[in-house]
């Protein structure tokens, strides 16, 4: 067992993905044997704030006349001050690892001057972001979780994780047929598409969705929607989960990576139906499992929701967890 002094020091500089970063914090602590530390680039400490009318007029001709926008000014110069702290305190680490790092891509030979391997994660792909690309040539190891983009940019391959807090509870049959937890984007539209088709099974549904304002919508499965204006805590995503036969994923659009919710779907033993076709090319995939649905005419039959899940053979879902995923990383 190693002495606290010859510990790695590993730092993780990711946006504030919230429980995920507290997932993925702890997890280089534990499985790494490490003393891991955090920037994080997204968050209410790095949000830009107009003083007063004056200044938002000031930045609109500052942008359009000096191409200068404060707002990025005021983000850059913020994990600029972040890093510098850090790095007084800590001049050097073992392996500094960036999730999203198109985000500080131009303090990115700063930081590497303060790591041994600068290690990189892409949680998206390239067709969405793809200043993404443009920071490879930066790491000793570029990792993403997007098949294709790993096969054209000859990056390492590695999906997401389902995390240890997922546990299987026994407490008799779930109260919902089907259950959904995301935040409002595009994916609303086919939300309700997926709604609208499966009605004729009669389903107990547990929709919610994150909103900072009601934003409404005109369908008339609106009234089958939970609307919080506050991210909901992981204990409670984790309890509607658990009190559900199936899960529902609906993934960005240009996006073939697979989400957490498919894992997390693998780990607590509930069917799950996906949008996302790439799904069908994992060793985990049985149809007796997942459903892929395409359009309003693809719908999965009523014993689907009725049939028991198939159980994942142990050696196969022991790749998708989280203690895999670091070691993966930084092996």
């Amino acid at each position: 067992m190693k002495s606290d002094n010859d510990k790695k020091k590993i730092l993780l500089i990711t946006p504030n993905y919230m429980d995920y970063t507290d997932i993925i914090l702890n997890g280089i602590s534990e499985y790494q044997d490490a003393d891991a530390y955090l920037i994080t680039t997204t968050g209410n400490d790095l949000k830009f704030e107009y003083q007063n009318s004056f200044h938002r007029i000031q930045n609109f001709f500052s942008k359009l006349i000096l191409q200068k926008n404060q707002k990025k000014i005021f983000y850059s110069n913020s994990i600029k001050r972040k890093l510098k702290d850090l790095f007084e305190e800590h001049s050097f680490f073992d392996d500094i690892l960036i999730l999203r790092p198109d985000l500080i891509k131009e303090h990115l030979h700063f930081i590497k001057d303060h790591g041994n391997r600068l290690i990189a994660y892409f949680w998206d792909s390239f067709s969405r972001m793809p200043r993404g690309k443009e920071t490879i040539q930066f790491f000793d190891k570029f990792l993403c979780f997007e098949p294709k983009d790993a096969k054209d940019h000859k990056l390492l391959f590695l999906p997401n994780f389902y995390s240890p807090d997922l546990i299987i509870t026994k407490t008799g049959m779930p109260h919902f047929d089907l259950s959904y937890v995301a935040s409002y984007d595009d994916r609303i539209e086919t939300l309700e598409r997926i709604l609208v088709s499966l009605s004729s099974l009669d389903l107990k549904t547990n929709i919610n969705i994150i909103a900072k304002k009601h934003t409404g919508s005109k369908n008339k499965n609106e009234k089958n929607i939970t609307w919080f204006t506050d991210v909901l805590p992981r204990k409670e995503t984790i309890r509607i989960m658990s009190d559900s036969k199936v899960l529902l994923d609906i993934a960005q659009a240009k996006q073939d990576g697979l989400s957490f919710r498919i894992f997390e779907a693998m780990k607590l033993e509930k069917k799950l139906i996906t949008t996302n076709r790439s799904v069908v090319d994992y060793d985990f995939y049985d149809p007796q499992n997942i459903f892929v649905w395409e359009h309003e005419q693809t719908i999965p039959a009523k014993d689907f929701f009725i049939n028991p899940y198939s159980p994942i053979p142990p050696e196969i879902l022991n790749k998708y967890s989280l203690q895999k995923w670091v070691n993966t990383i930084f092996g």
